[in-house]
């Protein structure tokens, strides 16, 4: 079903992609959900390094989430959605006090 929506996806809390259609016409964008690793970076549409807030989407066609296979799914959840690894401070970080 296409209608115009507000920019918020089905399941507005899961990250996930999307079939979205506006002036740069059809096309999957990545919607970051509740379970986003970076907290800031929540709630927003990516399109490669693009990044959009859900009121600049009002006026595009929303069609639904993009099948995935379950391996792919599950890839994305591992690589994606994963925390960002912290890395043990260098020598001289600690040196410094900065570690």
């Amino acid at each position: 079903m296409i209608h115009q929506w507000n920019g918020v996806p089905t399941q507005p809390e899961q990250s996930g992609w999307h079939w979205v259609e506006d002036a740069s016409g059809l096309r999957p964008l990545l919607w970051r959900g509740d379970d986003w690793p970076d907290a800031m970076d929540r709630h927003e549409w990516e399109d490669g390094v693009v990044v959009c807030a859900p009121e600049d989407m009002q006026d595009a066609a929303y069609f639904g989430p993009v099948a995935m296979p379950a391996a792919v799914a599950r890839r994305f959840a591992s690589t994606r959605l994963a925390p960002v690894p912290t890395q043990p401070p260098l020598p001289w970080q600690v040196w410094r006090g900065l570690g």
